[in-house]
């Protein structure tokens, strides 16, 4: 029989029963020492475990890594608003290889090979005594209890340089104080460890008999990748005002090496409501979403300053500063930190553009109500944001033309801001105008009178110089956003001209009334010069708005002539009829005081410009000669030969002043010059036969005239109805070849009077 290590004889086997009973039970009690110390040493095995099993603490090294710290579970869970289910946890027993073990058959400890024992030597028969596999057995324990009480009592050896140091499972709360510590890759890596091993457990039966606690270690581990990737989220908001490489460095790697282990299928759970781990957590998607979010944060950080004068315009050069010192960080200082599949400036480029979008719908375009705001903020998204200055800065053109972005505003909401630019701007050219009105009533209540050199200068004209300045700056202003704006407000302005045009004149009439005076006459000259010069800005488009102004503008000059000479004719009118009568030929108070109404329109009509000046001189020239010839055709007094030399005389001296100061006012119609002469000559001739030729003369020049008007001359004359002359005349119309239309109007115009006075003077 072969003896075992110690010296003591092997168990004889089944097919050898033991033929010395003695001598086993001599074994039996030479190891009984041996026996208690085995059972002492498992007893403490087993205070040990139930002493853990009944959460004494332990060391770091024996910690779960799915520990469960409710602490820890809360705040995770307050990171992530995720509500932990209520399950009691199941605590996994270590160490339950003991148990296990001991329990085990003397067959089967003999079948297993031992590899921490020294081999024995087999028995010539190949078997070994009863004693002996005892002997082995009870050796094997002890060397597994001494084992498992080392790793509890006895620190941690260190590992030698040569050899990789396995990385040790982590709880909850240590991986979470990591996260807070920012040692990313650490709490990457044990986050890892832990997803592997409940992935390993999936495939088991132990899964399925412990569901509830896997379920628990998955939503910790999911909890934990969230929390890391809040840490991240943060991290990259902070780097827009601080960079810290080693932690970008780190971001890039976790990402990275996130996408690399979850690019496998996912394993599925055969109940739906456990986590889904394995997952791919698509972090370089979140990445860009925590780039928009820090840009937004930043874009939003601006402040409005809205009880500031101007403080749309601060606020968007603060929005233009702050867009353009980020981006240039971002290419300087945060690119050469990332790989190139990162698209760094790319990202915050549309992050920035996305971000300033936004803000102007939500924060600035509804404050926008004012003219000169939402033409600010146009002139902000038209012209300065692709600018050199803004995204369009020569430092940031190598990485992103801002050509190919998007338009800031989608055409809907771009749209409506132009139709409200147009509103305003109508809005605001019609206050302009209004101003401009009350001024003009201001100047003729106080009777402000109109320089002479303002006069003399079409150009500088107030009125036409403050409504020039006002459309042309605004046309000018919106052509520099967009053609279209530029057509629209030109449009916009000529159609509130014209209707101040209308505005105006009707306020000029109301204060003018019937009164006529040099105050009038200035106004008037002032005023048919601004529109005429204002109507050549008429004349250069087609569109309805431009027609309808330059129809209302001719309205209104055609207007103020008018009303100029209907001024004069009721302001002259009353004295023009106490000529030709008795006064008439003794007194000039009358006819001069014609004069010096007529002098006051020689005085500043000749400031008219053409064909506005030749046009009114033409029409006072005429009314002048025609009133002057409609006293004589109301036969009111007859001349005998003691006073037709005087009247005579006397009509041909105010002819001539009536002459003068038509050419005064720049009159060309020289045949009414004569009128008034010829009519004079036959009145102061002597002889009957030396009025045929007067007569001949007179209807040369005026075809028009009529046998009445020649009867009312002759009884003037004081010769009446002579039939000898008044068949000269009639002959002389039947000989006339002249055409009608070629027949200047002055006597046709002329009323005459068929009342023949009682009485001859």
């Amino acid at each position: 029989m072969e003896t075992s290590v110690n010296g003591s004889k092997s168990k004889p086997t089944e097919d050898n029963p033991p033929h010395d009973v003695d001598n086993l039970q001599k074994s039996v009690e030479k190891n009984s020492g041996l026996l208690k110390k085995f059972e002492s040493l498992r007893l403490s095995k087993k205070s040990l475990k139930k002493t853990n099993e009944v959460g004494e603490t332990t060391s770091p090294e024996r910690h779960s890594p799915f520990g469960k710290d409710l602490n820890t579970r809360a705040f995770l869970k307050r990171q992530h608003h995720i509500d932990e289910p209520e399950f009691a946890p199941k605590i996994e027993h270590f160490g339950s290889l003991v148990l296990r073990l001991s329990k085990r058959s003397p067959l089967k400890l003999e079948k297993k090979e031992d590899h921490r024992l020294p081999e024995s030597k087999e028995s010539p028969e190949g078997t070994s005594s009863l004693v002996d596999k005892l002997r082995r057995s009870m050796r094997a324990k002890k060397k597994i209890d001494f084992i498992e009480a080392e790793k509890i009592s006895t620190p941690e050896e260190p590992v030698p340089e040569d050899q990789e140091e396995e990385p040790q499972m982590l709880s909850v709360m240590e991986i979470n104080g990591l996260i807070q510590s920012k040692e990313l890759k650490k709490a990457f890596t044990n986050i890892k460890l832990m997803e592997e091993k409940l992935l390993d457990e999936c495939s088991t039966n132990n899964f399925y008999e412990n569901v509830t606690e896997y379920t628990i270690k998955a939503k910790d581990v999911d909890l934990l990748y969230g929390s890391l990737f809040n840490m991240i989220r943060s991290i990259v908001k902070e780097s827009l005002d601080y960079v810290d490489e080693s932690l970008i460095s780190s971001i890039v790697y976790i990402i990275n090496k996130e996408t690399e282990i979850h690019k496998y299928p996912i394993v599925t759970p055969a109940n739906a409501e456990i986590p889904l781990l394995g997952k791919p957590k698509l972090w370089k998607k979140l990445w860009k979403e925590a780039v928009k979010d820090s840009v937004i944060k930043r874009i939003e950080s601006v402040p409005l300053g809205e009880e500031d004068i101007g403080w749309l315009a601060k606020h968007l050069a603060s929005l233009k500063s702050i867009t353009v010192e980020d981006l240039k960080k971002v290419k300087n200082s945060l690119k050469s930190l990332y790989p190139e599949d990162f698209d760094v400036c790319g990202t915050y480029v549309r992050s920035f553009h996305k971000a300033l979008a936004s803000h102007l719908q939500t924060h600035l375009i509804p404050l926008a109500l004012e003219f000169s705001q939402l033409y600010c903020l146009l002139d902000w998204i038209m012209n300065q944001y692709k600018s050199e200055d803004f995204l369009g800065n020569p430092d940031l053109l190598s990485e992103m033309h801002p050509l190919s972005l998007e338009p800031l505003l989608d055409g809907e909401c771009l749209q409506t801001l132009i139709t409200d630019y147009n509103r305003a701007l109508q809005k605001t050219i019609r206050m302009y105008l209004n101003n401009i009105l009350e001024i003009e009533k201001k100047n003729w209540e106080k009777g402000e009178e109109v320089e002479e050199s303002v006069l003399a200068d079409s150009c500088h004209l107030p009125i036409y110089t403050d409504i020039e300045e006002i459309i042309g700056t605004h046309v000018r202003n919106s052509a520099k956003l967009s053609g279209e704006l530029e057509i629209s407000t030109s449009n916009a302005c000529i159609e509130e001209l014209g209707m101040f045009i209308t505005r105006l004149q009707a306020a000029f009439k109301e204060c003018v009334g019937t009164n006529f005076s040099e105050l009038i006459v200035q106004y008037t000259v002032v005023y048919v010069n601004s529109f005429t010069k204002l109507r050549h800005n008429t004349t250069q488009s087609d569109a309805e708005q431009y027609r309808c102004a330059e129809n209302k503008l001719e309205e209104a000059i055609k207007n103020l002539k008018d009303l100029l000479l209907h001024l004069l004719t009721n302001d002259t009118k009353p004295h023009f009829q106490k000529l030709i009568t008795k006064k008439w030929l003794t007194k000039n108070t009358a006819f001069n005081t014609i004069m010096k109404s007529t002098g006051i329109l020689c005085r500043f009509l000749k400031y008219l410009l053409p064909p506005h000046d030749k046009d009114l001189a033409h029409g006072i020239h005429h009314y002048l000669v025609k009133e002057y010839i409609t006293q004589i055709m109301k036969r009111k007094m007859r001349l005998n030969n003691l006073r037709r030399k005087k009247a005579a005389q006397k009509m041909r001296e105010e002819g001539d002043l009536i002459n003068k100061a038509a050419d005064d006012m720049g009159s060309e119609l020289k045949i009414l010059h004569h009128a008034i002469h010829i009519i004079s000559e036959i009145i102061g001739a002597k002889k009957k036969y030396d009025i045929e030729p007067k007569l001949d003369e007179l209807f040369n020049l005026y075809p028009d005239i009529s046998e009445d008007h020649i009867l009312c001359i002759l009884h003037l004359h004081g010769i009446g109805n002579n039939k000898k002359l008044l068949e000269h005349f009639q002959k002389l119309q039947e000989d006339s070849s002249i055409s009608d239309s070629s027949i200047p109007r002055l006597f046709s115009e002329i009323p005459y009077s068929a009342q023949v006075a009682c009485f001859s003077f």
